[in-house]
């Protein structure tokens, strides 16, 4: 039996919220209420918490002071006002985050936090308690629709702090495991010499979900398949964050784990966005953003069933608010102008907007030289056809040169591998330069492709044309 579950949900957190004035509960309440709002009412808290948000931006956030919006023009419209407002790319606000302070609000409240710097240099920037404290009910409302609560105890697949000492490290794991009832598996030491280890460490914890990386969870269950080694242990699910879920690790983690495997959509600096139910669709947190999917190249709102830039206006981020922030990353909506089905007795939402797919980050698109815009996953798929591809990494330099890093999976005789590979990589670059018509690739053979300092592990890479 689970004892660490009862102290954390009816001791830890309640103390927290006596001694620190912890309102994670409070807020996910709150949102289990807002679920079930019709559209109307979903768009009249919108309404108000944009009029409040741009009313406080263009009187104290230097940034947005000289855009002529007056406080009469967002009351009347605020939807209207936000429109009025220029998009804001990364670049643009790392070259003059401080301008995005809110002057009227405390800086002592003010929380530093950075993004993980996948894409080139971490984002760094503030929050306070209220804006971490909403973004952890969201996280914890998308949980509640897989049986999920706060001290439900978990195993997490992810990249450790390797920042951090070696006290430090420990301390990190204790406040972890007695605390937030979870244990991590590093995402940088998924080996077969230890997978025996880790399914018996999994076996004997007992967690109600895993969570993690998509590409790490499904290193770990390629492992567990390949050696025939399944969990004694029943999932309620596989949590999968941080990156592309393509339906092929999906299937072989449902089948490997036993349990459904459901994305998690959300940024650091802009909380959780989105949460796979148990309809199998990603339900936007409208509550806590507008959202907002854009043309890549002309910035425009893109048609339902394109796909498109998210652009987030965070609702609930007011001590340095970043207004229609471009996060990076492309997805699909299933549909705004009408609710999401739902099913009868559910006790998931069936009116917040349903987002239809992720389909990866800004710079996975990569470029044909005559300037069509190829996505990163046509490439995963075309791999796909290479069962002797174990890994692969694209980087395209310019309009016309790219490399493609692939890791061959190798047997016993070395002659017959080194045909089949100059065989493969010959076919491979055939391939990607027929998917991307006028870009010269060249073909580098490695033994491993590792995840960046983050954990995450990203298939293609464009180095050149972000915004």
């Amino acid at each position: 039996m689970d004892f660490m579950k009862p102290l954390i949900e009816h001791a830890v957190y309640p103390l927290m919220e006596a001694k620190n004035g912890n309102c994670i509960r409070k807020y996910l309440k709150e949102l289990k209420i807002t679920e079930t709002y019709t559209k109307g009412q979903l768009s009249q808290l919108q309404w108000e918490k944009l009029t409040s948000l741009l009313c406080e931006s263009v009187l104290y956030v230097p940034a947005y002071q000289h855009l002529g919006l007056l406080e009469q023009d967002i009351i009347k419209n605020p939807f209207a006002a936000l429109q009025r407002i220029p998009v804001l790319t990364k670049k643009q606000y790392q070259q003059d985050s401080e301008n995005y302070v809110n002057t009227k609000r405390d800086r002592s409240t003010f929380i530093t936090n950075k993004s993980g710097g996948s894409t080139g240099e971490p984002v760094v920037f503030f929050m306070d308690r209220y804006t971490v404290e909403h973004y952890e009910a969201a996280r914890w409302r998308g949980m509640s629709w897989w049986g999920i609560t706060p001290g439900s105890r978990s195993v997490m697949i992810w990249g450790n702090p390797i920042e951090l000492s070696a006290n430090q490290a420990e301390s990190y794991r204790k406040k972890d495991k007695y605390l937030k009832n979870r244990i991590t598996i590093s995402a940088y030491q998924l080996s077969p010499d230890r997978l025996s280890e880790y399914v018996n460490t999994i076996n004997k914890y007992k967690p109600e979900y895993i969570y993690g990386y998509a590409t790490a969870i499904y290193a770990f269950a390629q492992l567990m398949d390949q050696a025939g080694l399944k969990l004694s242990i029943k999932l309620k699910v596989v949590v999968s964050t941080s990156e592309t879920l393509h339906e092929y690790q999906r299937e072989l983690i449902q089948r490997v784990f036993g349990c459904p495997c459901v994305n998690e959509y959300g940024a650091r600096d802009a909380g959780i966005l989105g949460f796979e139910a148990p309809d199998r669709r990603i339900h936007a947190t409208m509550e806590n953003a507008i959202i907002e999917l854009l043309d890549p190249v002309t910035l425009q709102p893109v048609k339902d069933g394109e796909s498109g830039l998210i652009c987030v206006t965070d609702l609930n981020n007011f001590v340095q608010p970043r207004l229609r922030y471009i996060l990076g990353d492309l997805a699909t909506w299933d549909s705004v102008s009408s609710p999401s089905s739902g099913q009868p007795g559910s006790d998931y939402s069936n009116a917040l907007p349903v987002l239809k797919s992720l389909d990866g980050r800004q710079d996975a698109l990569l470029i044909a030289a005559d300037g069509t815009l190829v996505h990163g996953n046509f490439v995963s798929q075309l791999t796909r056809k290479y069962p002797d591809i174990l890994k692969f990494q694209v980087f395209q330099h310019t309009q016309t040169t790219a490399t493609a890093k692939v890791v061959l999976q190798t047997s016993e005789d070395s002659s017959a591998d080194t045909v089949r590979a100059e065989e493969t990589l010959r076919s491979y670059k055939r391939d990607l330069e027929e998917l991307l018509p006028g870009v010269t690739f060249s073909m580098e053979l490695v033994d491993e492709i590792l995840p960046s300092k983050s954990g995450k592990y990203r298939y293609t890479i464009r180095e050149f044309g972000d915004r």
